[in-house]
């Protein structure tokens, strides 16, 4: 629930986004009348009625009216599922039962096309039993409420691929099953949307796609935010019933990963499995139930690390009026990056402290001086943006490092880190990964907390980040502003903290760092790069392990990684994930594939065996690029004897 605080602060970022808003207009359907207006569910009421251990449920799939964003801003007509004497809801009524539970459910469908709803059946199960409704047409139910865990019920009324719903995309809603015995589980449900809308490209023009992520119906800055208190324990059920994948990113703290499942199945997380991240894919239809601990105050971010997924120009706005992504570009350049310059899929945390406050380290920092500046030669002979790490004399005001230098940190001791921007536009630099405290985090207008939040870094102007890293790793630093922009044009580079257990070695320690490869926007994506390259190379010896630090932040694609030759897959073995020590149950051989959304990093130790050519294959998800490692192993260097 929002709290005192959440909801002043809530105020003060939309009173300047409300001034001007004209009322929603008037919109009515087909048949001429006025749609019911959506109301944003925020999952925390059970549909239904429970009748002797039976729960019962009337819905109907209504045209309504939805406001995505302020309730009285831009609205769209869209699909959405009604309880029986209540309003239409996005995403739909939440059926949440004990386990065993009868459960029935009676479907109306008011619209004038065939609906087909799945996910109202037992589970686990091995096929999905659907429900076809014709129009006007009524259909009964019933089902009993399987193993506990977290699942969905979702429709759809159009023939077009499932990634590419539109009108009756928010047409889904959650099914929690408790355990029958047991405290009640203090958690909340979030349901990931996306609204995708593109009348050019359906009219056979040259493609315009626009779309809108929502986490429970809203898009940033009107989604539900949170205040806990320093040691609290959250726990959150996400599911992505939309036709994309979502790498979520939590800043500031690493949370675990307890369940997993599909449409069909959900279940417990095996001990071998990797479950502690700061970043994870949720792929399409499929949820996940995490758990975290904020230990440290200040304003942080829940989010997805899909630029476009949280980039201020996904609003309905943007997409009814069709705006061109040049106008909105030079419209962000000067916007409060925390409110206006980001929309969708974000959920904002703000953490209070509780009891004293560790007082700051005496100890002597490390201090650097980073740089900010751009080059008309950068990837693909297009224009860069980029970091250069200053030592000694001033650097040439026009060159940048692609990507960026990796830095080197000390676990445990104080860095300074002088970030000065020459750019013509704004920047701030978020730094992933790390656990450190909110103000330097790197979210203009957002991070920090009461009357210090952390400013844009203007042009011309620079930004000190103070911080004590508390755990060696593998990390990232990388613009958070503009991210399709900045990010993809060169603002990112490695960032590997080290102690006496975790030294860096270049002779086995390799980085293979896939970023952006040159400046993209919400309709043209980025090539990838790897080290800076399109045909990137490593030199190995046989017999030697090596650990590779893989880190994924291109802002635009989940990649895939597979090493190997044309016909066997190489055997590695994972020993770190975003930056986080394994315990020995994960750190296992296995197969050398995996796959990352922006923001992760992996650590894995690779002895290749055998003289010869290998391959770090690196592509992407679905269509985009592909960039192959090649990996050249020399023989063993012989040991000379006397």
């Amino acid at each position: 629930m929002m709290t005192a605080p959440s909801a002043v602060l809530l105020s003060s970022l939309l009173i300047s986004i409300g001034a001007g808003v004209a009322n929603a207009p008037h919109r009515v359907d087909a048949s001429g009348r006025t749609p019911p207006r959506v109301t944003a569910n925020d999952d925390r009421r059970p549909a239904g009625t429970m009748r002797d251990g039976r729960l019962e449920l009337r819905l109907d799939i209504v045209n309504a009216q939805w406001f995505p964003e302020a309730e009285d801003g831009p609205s769209v007509t869209m699909q959405a599922f009604a309880e029986e004497g209540h309003a239409p809801e996005i995403p739909g009524p939440m059926l949440r039962v004990p386990e065993g539970t009868e459960i029935s459910v009676t479907l109306h469908n008011s619209l004038d096309v065939e609906v087909v709803v799945h996910g109202l059946h037992i589970r686990p199960a091995t096929t999905d039993d659907a429900v076809k409704i014709l129009a006007g047409a009524t259909r009964q139910v019933s089902f009993q409420a399987g193993a506990p865990g977290t699942y969905f019920y979702w429709a759809r009324m159009t023939a077009a691929p499932f990634n590419y719903r539109s009108k009756d995309s928010q047409l889904s809603g959650a099914i929690v099953v408790d355990p029958r015995t047991g405290p009640p589980r203090k958690d909340r449900v979030f349901v990931i949307g996306v609204y995708r809308d593109d009348p050019d490209s359906l009219a056979g023009r040259t493609p315009h796609p626009r779309e809108i992520v929502v986490a429970n119906g809203k898009s940033w800055p009107y989604t539900e935010q949170f205040t806990f208190t320093a040691g609290d324990t959250v726990s959150w059920r996400v599911i992505n019933v939309s036709g994309a994948p979502h790498p979520m990113h939590l800043h500031g703290f690493y949370f675990n990963v307890e369940r997993s499942g599909t449409e069909l199945v959900d279940s417990s997380i095996v001990p071998s499995a990797i479950s502690q991240a700061n970043t994870r894919v949720i792929l399409p239809l499929s949820t996940m139930a995490i758990r975290f601990l904020p230990d440290r105050p200040g304003n942080w971010l829940f989010h997805c690390h899909f630029a476009l997924h949280v980039d201020g120009k996904g609003t309905l706005r943007n997409m009814i009026d069709r705006r061109p992504w040049e106008t909105m570009d030079r419209e962000h350049v000067a916007m409060n990056h925390g409110v206006h310059e980001m929309a969708g899929l974000i959920i904002g945390i703000h953490v209070l402290p509780r009891g004293e406050q560790l007082a700051a380290s005496t100890e002597n920092p490390q201090r650097l001086r980073l740089l900010i500046q751009s080059s008309p030669y950068g990837y693909s002979h297009k224009p860069a943006m980029g970091f250069v790490l200053q030592q000694g004399a001033e650097p040439k005001s026009d060159s940048v490092t692609l990507p960026g230098p990796t830095l080197f940190l000390e676990r445990g001791r104080p860095a300074r880190i002088t970030v000065v921007n020459r750019l013509k536009t704004p920047t701030s630099v978020h730094w992933h990964g790390l656990e450190i405290e909110s103000y330097p985090d790197g979210v203009a207008g957002w991070s920090g907390m009461a009357n210090r939040i952390a400013p844009m870094i203007q042009p011309n102007d620079s930004f000190i980040a103070e911080f004590t890293p508390p755990r060696a790793g593998t990390f990232i630093y990388h613009s958070h502003m503009n991210e399709l922009m900045q990010t993809n044009s060169g603002m990112y580079g490695a960032l590997i903290v080290t102690d006496s257990a975790h030294s860096f070695n270049p002779r086995i320690d390799k980085i293979i760092l896939v970023g952006g490869g040159g400046p993209g926007n919400i309709e043209v994506r980025s090539a990838g790069m790897v080290n800076g390259t399109a045909s990137p190379q490593l030199e190995l010896e046989a017999g030697n392990t090596y650990r590779l630090h893989i880190i994924q932040i291109h802002p635009q694609f989940v990649v895939l990684f597979r090493l190997g030759t044309d016909s066997t897959t190489a055997r590695w073995t994972p020993v770190a994930k975003d930056g986080a020590d394994l315990p020995p149950e994960q750190a296992t051989s296995r197969a050398a594939f995996v796959t990352m959304g922006p923001g992760e990093t992996g650590e894995y130790l690779f002895t290749p065996e055998q003289p010869g050519l290998q391959r770090l294959s690196i592509q992407t998800r679905l269509a985009g690029w592909q960039v192959p490692v090649m990996i050249i192993v020399k023989p063993a260097k012989k040991i000379a004897t006397n």
